[in-house]
């Protein structure tokens, strides 16, 4: 069984501070900043890097995830500097920060991500992984998982 932050051990001293900089209730102002700060810096690949170790999945699934191939998905984990764009930046920090809060509500990926993957009435009978693909799907999953830090029931 993996640990409560697994994910962190393997991550560079400089993605363990953006990481930091990525709360797990992200509201559209922080994004926007978080956004703006990247461009003006033009060091994309560390949010790549950040959203594979705290997911722990594989570059295919991301990339689903992300609407991007896997090639293009390396691709942006490696270089240095990326022309990514923005929709796909807010994605990236979006899914990087549910995937924060989950942590925190569940304790470990385990748990989490058992939970994610798994169908559940409060999510038309389907797992909650199949509404990460959309903007509203994300914050779908997360009022969930806000909802069940305050006790109800997810």
């Amino acid at each position: 069984m993996k640990g409560k932050n697994s994910y962190i051990y393997n991550m560079k001293v400089e993605e363990k501070e953006k990481l930091k900089d990525i709360p797990s209730n992200i509201d559209n102002s922080s994004i926007l900043n978080i956004i703006q700060s990247t461009q003006r810096k033009a060091n994309y690949r560390i949010y790549f890097t950040i959203l594979k170790s705290i997911t722990e999945e594989d570059d295919k699934e991301i990339s689903k995830w992300l609407y991007i191939s896997e090639k293009t998905f390396r691709n942006y984990k490696t270089l240095e500097t990326s022309n990514s764009k923005k929709n796909l930046m807010e994605r990236i920090i979006m899914i990087i920060a549910l995937f924060k809060h989950g942590l925190e509500v569940f304790g470990n990926h385990d748990k989490f991500k058992n939970w994610l993957y798994n169908p559940n009435y409060h999510f038309n009978n389907k797992a909650p992984i199949t509404y990460i693909d959309t903007f509203s799907g994300l914050k779908f999953i997360d009022n969930k998982l806000t909802g069940m830090e305050y006790g109800d029931n997810a």
